[in-house]
């Protein structure tokens, strides 16, 4: 089964699933996978590191299907991102910081802008910036984020209804269809999905271990 979205039609995937950048996870195997199932794999950048997206970044871009990165917005700089543009992805995402300084460069390299927001302030200045997706995160998100923000199932539709025509993809707390389904519903175009991908093989994370 394949859903059509603006998010798939946008990117040329056949579901509207995105891997969530995870610092430390979303490595070249884990994104590739992702982009070779029908997905958008997102490379988990977090700073920007050269050597690092040197070694990742030739893994997904080999897929030929459509991959992404992302980054820690607070933590990098202009270099980081033109380092990562050099490898040619379709998408870059900005996370928790002012993606102002590099939505225009993204741009002139013909990707697209991703940024991710946990209010409606980040929201509207995101939609203002001329973001071409809009990653709503509610509070179940793992990782990083705002503590003080609102719950996936409210915060989506507020930021659909603000953002629109953007599409909005829902973030914090999918883990399988039924949470696809539900954000679709909310009228988000798909979701960004994170931790459940952990717990794959390609996943850069060390496997669990048990102590006798």
């Amino acid at each position: 089964m394949e859903w059509s979205t603006a998010f798939t039609e946008m990117f040329g995937v056949r579901y509207p699933i995105a891997l969530a950048p995870m610092g430390g996870s979303a490595g070249g195997e884990l994104a590739a996978a992702v982009s070779r199932a029908g997905g958008l794999g997102l490379l988990g950048s977090a700073n920007g590191d050269a050597e690092w997206l040197a070694r990742e970044a030739p893994i997904v871009a080999a897929t030929g299907k459509p991959w992404g990165v992302g980054f820690l917005t607070w933590s990098i700089d202009v270099d980081a991102v033109d380092v990562a543009l050099s490898y040619g992805p379709g998408a870059v995402m900005l996370s928790f910081g002012d993606p102002s300084p590099y939505a225009e460069r993204v741009r002139e390299a013909g990707a697209l802008l991703i940024v991710q927001v946990c209010d409606l302030k980040e929201a509207e200045r995101a939609a203002g910036l001329g973001a071409d997706v809009i990653v709503a995160q509610g509070t179940e998100s793992g990782g990083h984020g705002a503590s003080h923000g609102r719950s996936t199932l409210p915060f989506v539709p507020a930021v659909v209804d603000l953002a629109a025509p953007v599409p909005v993809l829902a973030a914090g707390g999918i883990a399988d269809g039924r949470g696809v389904a539900a954000a679709l519903a909310l009228g988000a175009a798909g979701a960004l999905i994170g931790t459940r991908f952990q717990a794959t093989a390609e996943a850069l994370v060390q496997p669990a271990t048990t102590t006798p």
